[in-house]
């Protein structure tokens, strides 16, 4: 464990974030534009989706319309994966960039294996990002399953709902818990290092919180800043121009995305400076 603070880690993920940018302005400035044309692909996605098959059609037209709409669905899941993909590659060369900055020369001769794009410490970010994701998805399907049991139990939608909601805040929590417990391992694996559950594990313990309320605050200013954005292009869009304001608010979304990567991914290089002493003992 260094002896970094973690106001040294808020502005030293700050630092390292712009000198990221500044460093880095092709690779920033392709994935902009692919997380706007892939936003601009799935909203255009969203208007040209059919609408559900009404009750009076006939069984042909449902099952085109049903036919179409899981085309759409299957669109729009492809274009969520690629966007992420593009979100995931430019966090592992953010975390790698920082972490070069701060390497000791014989650190980063012995890193000097994990720069490329396509390899195995990105493969293994990568499938830490889908855990972690599938594990949301786990837990809104039990909420949602764990509702369907209660209504079909015969509970009124009144006691069904306050049920759902505690179950859901409940199951947030914990999914919430268990990935601020495990944030060690982006930057561990970004790094080319193995999948050490446990290791992350054992270096969060105690000191959840911290790792937590770093994270939260060091985003404050990305907040900040989509907060002003999104202000100024509702004041810059015409009240008729609805397709304009959506074209501005998700360019908007892809700056704030790029920085919130960025930032993120920054701050999880300081964060596993100062508590990832069992990780950094790992290949």
């Amino acid at each position: 464990m260094e002896d970094i603070t973690l106001s040294q880690c808020l502005r030293g993920a700050w630092r390292d974030a712009a000198q990221s940018i500044r460093r880095m302005p092709t690779l920033f400035l392709l994935a902009f534009v692919l997380i706007l044309a892939t936003g601009i692909a799935g909203y255009q996605e969203q208007l040209s989706e059919p609408p559900s098959a009404s009750p009076f059609s006939s069984i042909t037209d449902g099952s085109a319309t049903h036919g179409a709409a899981l085309g759409h669905s299957l669109t729009s899941l492809g274009l969520a994966f690629l966007q992420s993909l593009v979100i995931a590659v430019l966090a592992v060369q953010v975390i790698r960039f920082s972490m070069a900055l701060h390497a000791e020369p014989s650190v980063a001769g012995s890193k000097a294996q994990s720069t490329r794009l396509w390899d195995a410490g990105f493969r293994r970010y990568f499938v830490l990002c889908i855990a972690l994701v599938a594990a949301y998805v786990g837990a809104t399907i039990v909420v949602v399953i764990a509702w369907i049991l209660m209504r079909l139990a015969g509970l009124t939608s009144g006691t069904s709902a306050a049920g759902t909601a505690t179950l859901a805040v409940l199951a947030l929590c914990g999914i919430s818990y268990v990935s601020g417990r495990l944030a060690l391992l982006f930057p561990h694996t970004a790094a080319g290092g193995q999948l050490a559950w446990r290791a992350a594990w054992e270096d969060s313990r105690g000191h959840f919180w911290a790792i937590a309320s770093t994270a939260v605050i060091a985003i404050l200013p990305i907040v900040a800043i989509a907060t002003v954005f999104t202000v100024i292009t509702d004041m810059l869009a015409t009240t008729g121009s609805i397709d304009s304001l959506s074209v501005g608010l998700l360019v908007v979304q892809s700056v704030v995305t790029l920085l919130y990567t960025a930032t993120t991914a920054t701050c999880s290089v300081w964060l596993y400076r100062k508590f990832g002493a069992v990780l950094k003992a790992k290949p």
